[in-house]
């Protein structure tokens, strides 16, 4: 590197990072060596919507006795507070290409996390000749329309300053509520990264709207890497689903697909041991299906993994209303009679005879009010036909979200998981939001 590499040391993180511009952009980095490990291809984490140099101690720490770790900032990412609304996710690729060369770094190695796995995917993907190995984390070949609804939800609240329940509503979607037993992440934990959210000061909220917009722009994944490529997820991921993981890693030529078991979306957090261990037995070389608390995928699993992340639950009483409310003067707008087809933490199915209301106007506010209990939860409905509608329930709330929960373990009100097929058979749904 041309920089040189440092030695680590336990306060190495917490100092200001080197930084480098290329043209008008600035690229935050640290980087660091092992005497005995410098003349390895270094492995570049870059930084996702979150995470800052201090969340890789660990992965650092441990990496470091395999290769050279370079933790990078692109322009928006991790704690670069450069706003760069004008770069879109294969710019930032593009970017990352120019300062390696910069750096006198010919190849290496990616691990991109969330939302740095579409940027290190794409620079894997366009440039073959200068890519070793790839490591990514919660991706997904085309973004589903249901989560393109949760993240222009997540920037409308932060939009209307609602700061307290955009927080929670972060934290609830990206931690599995309905997993918490499983992937025993600490009460304290999830204050913490609630506290983080709700205290974003101006530059993070902008930096967040242009890290959504650079999502939600992303239609499919450019390509597809033919390089050594490890993909993961947690195997309750609620955010970016395991089979989304699991599609991508079918249709990369030399991919490895691995089940983090008992995590979620920040199985780094979880299952911390389990997934630094993966990734150094990834970059050895590793035959990873012997590693405690990982299951290994192979092609035909991948593309026949289950689509439906959680099960779904037959109500005892199915019977419920629909309401919404004007925005003009708070009358009722809706209030319709549906019976719950089958529901879960995330979200429901709900059949209805025919209806005169405008549905269509009001996907992104519609209220559940299940018979028989005390449950209000707002809805965005995505998909519907003339007698079903699939619904997501708009998580912004740890109180209503343990309500639900409660409910869903209470055998009085939901006794089976649901086994029938959600469009009631081969029934084509109609779209009603784009």
């Amino acid at each position: 590197m041309a920089a040189g590499y440092e030695p680590y040391t336990r306060s190495s993180l917490k100092q200001a990072p080197r930084q480098d511009f290329i043209g008008k952009w600035r690229v935050d980095y640290l980087a660091f060596s092992q005497p005995e490990n410098a003349h390895k291809t270094p492995l570049i984490v870059l930084g996702g919507a979150f995470q800052n140099f201090n969340s890789y101690k660990y992965c650092v720490e441990q990496i470091l006795n395999e290769v050279p770790v370079i933790l990078v900032d692109l322009p928006s990412l991790g704690n670069n507070d450069q706003l760069a609304p004008d770069l879109g996710m294969e710019d930032l690729a593009d970017l990352l290409f120019q300062w390696t060369q910069h750096a006198g770094l010919e190849k290496v190695s990616l691990m991109g996390l969330s939302l740095g796995s579409v940027v290190a995917s794409t620079y894997a993907y366009k440039r073959p000749a200068h890519i070793h190995k790839l490591i990514v984390t919660g991706i997904v070949v085309r973004p589903r329309k249901s989560w393109r609804m949760l993240l222009e939800e997540s920037v409308k609240v932060l939009d209307e300053n609602r700061l307290d329940e955009f927080g929670q509503a972060v934290v609830l979607y990206l931690v599995n509520h309905a997993r918490l037993k499983e992937t025993e992440i600490s009460d304290i934990t999830r204050k913490l990264f609630h506290r983080q959210m709700r205290g974003f000061h101006e530059n993070e909220q902008a930096r967040y709207r242009i890290n959504a917009r650079r999502l939600l722009e992303v239609e499919s994944i450019l390509g597809y890497p033919t390089c050594d490529t490890l993909v993961a997820t947690g195997e309750f991921d609620s955010f970016t689903l395991p089979y989304e993981n699991a599609h991508f890693a079918a249709r990369c030529p030399n991919a490895t697909f691995a089940l983090i078991k008992g995590a979620d979306h920040v199985a780094q957090l979880e299952k911390r041991d389990e997934s630094v261990g993966m990734f150094s037995a990834f970059l050895r070389g590793d035959d990873l299906r012997t590693l405690p608390g990982i299951e290994v995928l192979n092609r035909h699993q991948c593309e026949s993994l289950e689509r439906r992340g959680e099960p779904r639950y037959v109500p005892v009483n199915p019977h419920a209303r629909v309401i919404s409310f004007s925005q003009l003067d708070g009358s009722l707008s809706i209030d319709m009679k549906v019976r719950m087809r089958d529901l879960n933490f995330f979200g429901c199915v709900l059949e209805f005879d025919h209806t005169d209301s405008p549905l269509e106007k009001h996907a992104r506010d519609l209220v559940l009010c299940p018979e028989g209990t005390a449950l209000r939860i707002e809805m965005l409905v995505f998909e519907q036909d003339g007698k079903h509608m699939r619904c997501l329930f708009k998580h912004g709330s740890f109180e209503l979200a343990e309500e639900l929960k409660g409910l869903l373990d209470d055998e009085r009100f939901f006794r089976r998981p649901a086994e029938q097929d959600v469009t009631g058979g081969q029934q084509k749904i109609r779209t009603i939001y784009s």
